[in-house]
């Protein structure tokens, strides 16, 4: 047994030592005979002509200024060389196709190879929706009719709520920003094209609530931590609430006391039905009490 053990062990060993090389192998690039060729946008036409009618419409499909020579412009800028797929009398596998199960980080790529000056796309790999496999072309159709603002297949914030239903229902609630009515939409306070914070509008972000609510901007001599530690988002629900003012909490000394459990002995008088900001009145941040007393 034990000579078997030792003749075992060199073979697998082999094995192990050749499947690594070979998933280490570099892959041979396609030449470009083996890629295809271009055959111009016009061919594209002769089988898609609505998609083509619709596509030279918007400002993908106008006439490109470039110093390349080889620069290709139309159809197959994104979908890749179409000789294989009219040879083939269409169908799919013979073309680049942003629909089926292409991984979104290739859909996206497509798009990327452009648009990767663009200060509000350069970083969309790190974003939340290309971690969460959201390519480019699920929010926008580069094939959309005239006039559809950004290429967006819908129209202002229900595209977001398409996907995060969660949001869709919290601001159909009482308090809440006018989402629905599309006086706020959901751009003008994320940026969907760019990593999300840690802390999302947390800290020094928190800057975004204050593009509208400056009454609550400082600067202040004293700041309510929690401005600078979780921001806004710590006392309010900012997509909507059933509590006024959009509060996390019904109660405000519940809301209150969730922080501030050291507060003085004398507190205890004092029940939940207790409005702490009948005497906090600055709660937002004073310039003259570190307690924020009126």
């Amino acid at each position: 047994m034990k000579k078997a053990n030792v003749l075992i062990a060199p073979l697998t060993l082999s094995f192990c030592t050749l499947a690594f090389f070979a998933l280490d192998a570099p892959v041979k690039a396609k030449t470009p005979e083996e890629k295809g060729k271009y055959v111009g946008t016009e061919t594209c036409a002769t089988c898609h002509e609505d998609v083509a009618a619709a596509f030279q419409k918007t400002i993908h499909g106008r006439p490109a200024k470039t110093e390349a020579k080889d620069k290709v412009v139309g159809c197959e800028t994104c979908h890749g060389p179409g000789s294989a797929h009219v040879d083939a009398g269409g169908g799919k596998g013979t073309i680049f196709s942003f629909n089926g199960n292409v991984p979104a980080a290739e859909k996206s790529g497509k798009c990327l190879d452009c648009h990767n000056k663009n200060s509000a796309t350069f970083v969309f790999n790190s974003s939340e929706h290309m971690k969460g496999s959201v390519s480019c072309s699920d929010c926008h159709d580069v094939h959309a009719a005239a006039g559809k603002d950004k290429l967006l297949s819908k129209e202002g914030s229900q595209l977001c709520l398409d996907c995060h239903r969660e949001i869709g229902a919290k601001i159909m609630l009482n308090e809440r920003h006018r989402i629905s009515e599309g006086i706020v939409q959901c751009t003008d306070c994320h940026k969907n094209h760019e990593p999300a914070s840690r802390a999302r509008l947390g800290g020094f972000s928190q800057e975004t609530c204050f593009k509208c609510h400056t009454d609550k901007q400082g600067p202040y001599i004293y700041e309510h931590g929690a401005v600078r530690v979780e921001g806004c988002s710590a006392c309010h629900d900012p997509h909507g609430s059933v509590n006024r003012h959009m509060l996390t909490q019904q109660r405000t000394a519940e809301l209150c006391f969730s922080c501030h459990q050291d507060a003085p002995s004398f507190h205890t008088r004092f029940d939940p039905t207790t409005n702490c900001t009948n005497c906090h009145s600055a709660i937002h941040g004073s310039q003259l009490d570190p307690f924020f007393l009126k």
